[in-house]
Formats: C-alpha cells, sequence, structure tokens
C-alpha cells in the first residue's frame, strides 16, 4: 500500500509520453513541476487580474447601490422583489451544487475529477453573496400569522419569524460546511504556498496550513475530514433547497402545494453546478495555461455528467407538471396558468429549451463530448436556460399580492413583471460579487489542487491495451 507521504518526497517521474498541451496520451509530470507551475497560476496575468478586480469590483457596487436603493423606494412592496429573489435562487443554484462535483466522484474514486475538486468546492464560497443577498428579501417575506390568520407553510405551530430564523441557519449551515470542506482539502496546498511561495502568499500559507508536514496521521484524517464534510454538504444543501423553496417560492402563492418542486430545485443545482464547473475549468485552461492539467478527460466526463443532468431536468420538470395538468382542481389550473402559460411564458419556453433540449440535442453526439469547447458550449447554454427558469418561478410567485396570500388558490393571474432599472443593477451586481469572490480565492491558492495532481501523477503511468493505449492507476486504499 502506497503512503501519500511519498507525495513530497519523490522528485522525478518518467518523461512526458505527449506533447505540451496536447490532449491525447497521458501527460506524466515531474511532482516537483506540478508544484513549480501551479503555484505560478497564482501569478499569472496580473495586469488582466487587476483590471476584472476594478471592473468587477464597481460593478458589485453599483448592485449594493440597485439594493439600498430599491429598499428605500419599496421595502413594504413584496411584488418589487422578484427578482431579486430569482438572483439570489440563482447563485444558490449555482455555487450550491458546483461542490458536489468534488464530492461525488471523489467518493466513487474517479481520478479525473482530480484537478477539478478545488475549483468547485470553491464556488461554494459564494454563498457570502447569497447570504447577503437574502437581508432585502427576508425583510419583505410576509410573516407567518397576520391578524390572527396563519398563511400556508412547512411551519405548523411555529413562531411567526421562523422562516426567517430558518433560511438563515440552512445558508449559514451551508456555507460552513463549504468552507470546511474546502479549506480541509486545500491544507497540503497552503504548505505548499508556506514553503514554496513569497511575500504575502507565503504568510498566508503559513497560517493556515496549521503545522502540516504529510504525516501518515495527517493524510489519514484529511481523508476522513474530505469524506465527512463532503456528505454533511450534500445533506446540508438538500435541506437547504427544501427550505427556500417551500418558504420563498411556495410559501407565498395560495393553493401551491408541490412535494417534488424541492428536489427539483436541487436537481436543477446540480446540473448548474456541473456547467459552471465546465465553464470555469474552460476559463483556466484557457487564461492561466493550465492544458497540461485540465485536459479532454475532465471535459468528456463533465459533459456526460451535464447531459445526464439534462434528461433529469425533464423527468423531475415533468412528474411536476403531470400532476397539474391532470388534476383540473381550481388550485391546479391557476397553477399552470400562472407559472406556464401566464405572465413568465417568454421565461418558461427558452428556458424549457435551454435546460433540456438544446444541451440535449447538442451534447447527444459523440463529437462534440469529446472535445473542450462542445462541453463548455452546452454549459454556457444550460446556465442561460437555468436564470430564466428562476426568473419564471420567483418573478411570477413573488407578483402574487400580501393580501392574497390567505385565499385557497390564486383567483387572479397577476400581470407580467418586467425588470426595471434596480432590477438590472442587482442582477449585474450579483453576479459580479460572485465573479470577485471567486477571482480572489484563486489568487490566493491554485485553481488546480498541487497535491492530488502529484499523486494521480505517482499512482499512474500510460500502457498499451490491445490496439490502443490507456492508463494504468493504482488503488493504494
Amino acid at each position: 500500500m502506497a503512503t501519500n507521504s511519498a507525495l513530497a518526497g519523490q522528485a522525478t517521474a518518467p518523461e512526458s509520453h505527449a506533447g505540451h498541451g496536447s490532449d491525447a496520451g497521458h501527460v506524466v509530470l515531474r511532482p516537483a513541476d506540478v508544484k513549480t507551475t501551479l503555484i505560478a497560476s497564482t501569478t499569472a496575468g496580473a495586469r488582466g487580474f487587476k483590471r476584472w478586480s476594478i471592473v468587477l469590483g464597481v460593478l458589485t457596487i453599483v448592485g449594493i447601490a440597485g439594493i439600498v436603493l430599491k429598499a428605500v423606494q419599496s421595502l413594504d412592496d413584496q411584488t418589487e422583489w422578484g427578482y431579486t429573489a430569482a438572483i439570489a435562487a440563482f447563485l444558490l443554484t449555482v455555487g450550491g451544487g458546483a461542490p458536489l462535483v468534488a464530492v461525488a466522484p471523489v467518493l466513487a474514486k474517479a481520478n479525473w475529477v482530480r484537478p477539478l475538486t478545488r475549483l468547485s468546492a470553491a464556488f461554494s464560497l459564494m454563498g457570502v453573496v447569497t447570504i447577503a443577498i437574502m437581508v432585502p428579501l427576508v425583510a419583505v417575506l410576509p410573516p407567518l400569522v397576520t391578524e390572527g390568520a396563519r398563511r400556508r407553510s412547512i411551519w405548523f405551530e411555529s413562531p411567526d419569524l421562523t422562516p426567517h430564523v430558518m433560511i438563515f441557519l440552512a445558508m449559514g449551515t451551508l456555507l460552513l460546511a463549504g468552507l470546511g470542506l474546502f479549506y480541509t482539502s486545500a491544507m497540503p496546498d497552503f504548505a505548499a504556498m508556506r514553503d514554496h511561495s513569497t511575500g504575502w502568499r507565503r504568510n498566508v500559507g503559513k497560517s493556515l496550513a496549521r503545522g502540516w508536514v504529510g504525516s501518515t496521521v495527517q493524510w489519514r484524517t484529511l481523508r476522513m475530514r474530505i469524506g465527512m464534510f463532503g456528505t454533511f454538504y450534500f445533506l446540508v444543501l438538500i435541506y437547504t433547497h427544501f427550505v427556500f423553496t417551500s418558504d420563498f417560492a411556495m410559501g407565498v402563492v395560495p393553493g401551491w402545494r408541490d412535494a417534488i418542486f424541492p428536489m427539483y430545485h436541487s436537481m436543477s443545482s446540480i446540473q448548474a453546478g456541473v456547467a459552471v464547473t465546465i465553464i470555469a475549468a474552460w476559463a483556466a485552461r484557457r487564461y492561466l495555461g493550465l492544458q497540461d492539467y485540465l485536459r479532454l478527460d475532465q471535459f468528456w466526463s463533465l459533459g456526460r455528467l451535464l447531459f445526464a443532468t439534462s434528461l433529469l431536468w425533464v423527468y423531475f420538470f415533468f412528474s411536476a407538471f403531470i400532476v397539474f395538468w391532470y388534476g383540473r382542481s381550481l388550485a391546479d389550473i391557476a397553477w399552470v396558468d400562472m407559472f406556464i402559460r401566464g405572465p413568465m411564458i417568454w421565461a418558461f419556453i427558452p428556458g424549457m429549451f435551454m435546460s433540456f433540449l438544446l444541451p440535449w440535442w447538442w451534447l447527444i453526439w459523440n463529437r462534440v463530448r469529446t472535445s473542450v469547447n462542445g462541453p463548455t458550449i452546452g454549459a454556457v447554454i444550460v446556465l442561460f436556460g437555468l436564470l430564466l427558469d428562476r426568473m419564471r418561478i420567483y418573478v411570477s410567485a413573488w407578483s402574487v399580492p400580501p393580501e392574497q396570500i390567505h385565499e385557497r388558490y390564486l383567483h387572479t393571474i397577476p400581470d407580467t413583471v418586467w425588470p426595471d432599472t434596480f432590477d438590472y443593477m442587482i442582477i449585474v451586481g450579483a453576479l459580479s460579487a460572485a465573479a470577485l469572490v471567486m477571482l480572489l480565492i484563486f489568487r490566493v491558492i491554485p485553481i488546480v489542487s498541487i497535491w492530488q495532481t502529484q499523486e494521480y501523477q505517482l499512482l499512474s503511468k500510460p500502457v498499451k491495451y490491445l490496439r490502443g493505449h490507456g492508463v494504468l492507476v493504482a488503488k493504494p486504499d
């Protein structure tokens, strides 16, 4: 059984069996070169980083100004906050689902995911932006009891402010679980920054490495913690989606009872997480020169996952839709008129095409999936589709006047709500803030895990298999 402490000690390896930057064959890199290249990636493109940081920072300030101005104008009007709820749901969908790419394949001992674990786990830190956006939404969320009448929700016999407290508790726990997953898996790399970097990065690495030396006990504890945080993160993610959808979607629409919707929301979060990981990997490969680490194998595998989750999207959507379509009660008819053929049909039709039909048709071709750009194009389509889908759901739900929330079903379908100037400011600012968080993280620590890449190089070697070539990977644990 190989020990992980060998990662720091082995300094040589066979020469590369493929050209630099090539996606054919298997590139064998020396562990020392892996460490040097990935640490150097944190300082690559300094001028571009500064320029993008300024742009994203300014747009983030614009978003903050939009929230403040909207709060001054309409803090007591729930119907004005639909697009803010939609962008909060979108960030929860994307940032919450991406770390599962670093959890499920790792638990299944898939080797192709090793260069992506750091990247996908870091998206959980976008929860800081999501929680900040939730502050005004919670302020305008109707209380459970109004003039002695309790509205329909999942909180039976609970205090009035239970939804307001539980959503922050759920999202805060999710953020802490994601931070634990990210930090635990990054400790060996912080030690590498401590020993092989300079300036403030060396000081940061020294503070966060916490005495890491790579002993057998430390490696065993590291793997145990990754498994624990990964499992806990998945459980908290499902619960967070359940609470969010129940209180910020179904809870504000009279007569909307749907047991499948929270799982549909959670599943589409996995789809969005795979999509945003593909896009981020493409950007890192393109602009940070990491072609030897983010290779065709990663995009091919993620493309298959994106194809599968696109099929799951239509499965869960149809499973919920068919209940309302054939139920034909007054509440069911109102739901169909509200969310399918009603005021947000302009978002439903392109959202359905871009969340399912277009990525399904695009990724079904082998030549598309077995490329770098093919899955990336499909991922961009999926993210746009999911953004429209979140607008369809939450803008429609929040357009219901609060005085109708206690009715048995929705008697009058609200008119289409179009975004105003403040909505555009909030949407642009929220997306910019999320991108800025990711940009700053990978200015401190490499976007590709050093220790996991070194481990894969030490445990694998190219072999000839029949008429082709493959990679033989050892299984030390």
